[in-house]
């Protein structure tokens, strides 16, 4: 990596995650209906503005990650925030439609340290919920701004995509769950679909929106992609070692529901002898009690399968930068971007 993106990382939020905060959570209200009925209050406690009575409240919310990326990837080129705003704020609301479904589906309790939809309304009322807000989502891309005509167009192209690739990939995470022959490229074709795809379009959305040139365009996407990786690769790490006072999940979490992340694939490609036969045989049993998930951990020690998945989540993260770093920047903006780049390498939530 040049020396000229070792900028200072701080422990603190991002400056791209902060700097769009309040833009984006004031939108993100508009594009909500002030119905009384329940499915709206149903969303507004899932996005983090009330709780489970309709009452509003001052709750631990999401990164905005994407509508973040969105953002800045317009503004890095020259264009104007607002013009990219509904598009941001579409990302958002479809990522949260994703949330709710996925929640579901791994039987979620706790999402921020709160009950997730599904375990407060149950899941009939958390389906429609989710594709209510999967509607607002495409209901908010009305307000286009000053975008050309062929713009918009491309836009709800690249989301359906996005969403559909978003679609594909958690059905083929389901599909993996305990499974022990998953190969580290299946992985990479999952994740690059299940996290990545909404990612990638996130910036580069926002680089199209700003008008850069196709060759710009093309850096921005392939950093996306990057970052994708980097983001669901440090997602796996804390599902197996995150602090539980930080992540909201006891130590292990994916271990005992038995997902195929990073840590668990890279262990069954290494794991030799014995130790391969007892990842086998714990993986072959319908549920796993604390002591298979000591058994998994030991192993995932001795092969060094957090060591190797932190260094891939790292050199994702460079790959990332050489491919903006090729956009030509400001040095502002890409000591924005390094700086949030190293933390989703890093983040402990």
């Amino acid at each position: 990596m040049a020396d000229d993106r070792k900028v200072q990382i701080s422990p603190a939020v991002p400056r791209i995650l902060d700097r769009y905060r309040d833009e984006i959570s004031a939108a993100l209200k508009i594009s909500i209906s002030d119905q009384s009925i329940l499915v709206y209050d149903m969303l507004r406690y899932c996005l983090g503005w009330a709780d489970k009575t309709g009452k509003p409240v001052e709750s631990i919310a999401g990164k905005a990650l994407r509508p973040s990326l969105c953002l800045f990837a317009c503004e890095s080129v020259g264009g104007k925030a607002t013009n990219a705003m509904p598009t941001a704020v579409s990302l958002e609301l479809i990522h949260n439609f994703s949330l709710i479904h996925d929640e579901i589906q791994d039987f979620d309790e706790i999402r921020h340290h709160r009950p997730t939809l599904w375990s407060v309304w149950g899941v009939p009322k958390a389906l429609v919920a989710g594709d209510v807000l999967r509607m607002v989502a495409d209901r908010s891309l009305e307000a286009y701004g000053e975008i050309h005509v062929g713009t918009t167009v491309k836009q709800v192209e690249l989301l359906t995509e996005a969403c559909l690739d978003m679609i594909e990939g958690q059905y083929m995470d389901i599909s993996f769950e305990g499974k022990s022959s998953i190969s580290l490229r299946q992985y990479m074709n999952m994740i690059a679909r299940k996290t990545g795809a909404l990612i990638r379009c996130s910036i580069h959305l926002g680089a199209i929106i700003g008008e850069a040139d196709d060759e710009v365009v093309s850096m921005f996407h392939r950093s996306g992609r990057s970052l994708g990786h980097v983001f669901q690769i440090r997602d796996d790490i804390l599902g197996t070692w995150g602090k539980e006072h930080l992540t909201g999940k006891p130590v292990g979490s994916d271990i005992r529901r038995k997902k195929n992340s990073l840590p668990l694939v890279y262990a069954m490609s290494e794991a030799q002898g014995v130790s391969k036969k007892t990842l086998k045989e714990v993986y072959s049993k319908n549920e796993l009690g604390d002591g298979d998930v000591e058994l998994v951990l030991e192993i995932m020690e001795d092969v060094r399968s957090r060591e190797y998945s932190q260094g891939l989540a790292e050199e994702f993260c460079d790959k990332a930068l050489d491919a903006l770093g090729q956009a030509r920047l400001s040095r502002e903006a890409m000591d924005d971007f390094t700086e949030l780049a190293h933390f989703l390498a890093n983040r402990e939530f």
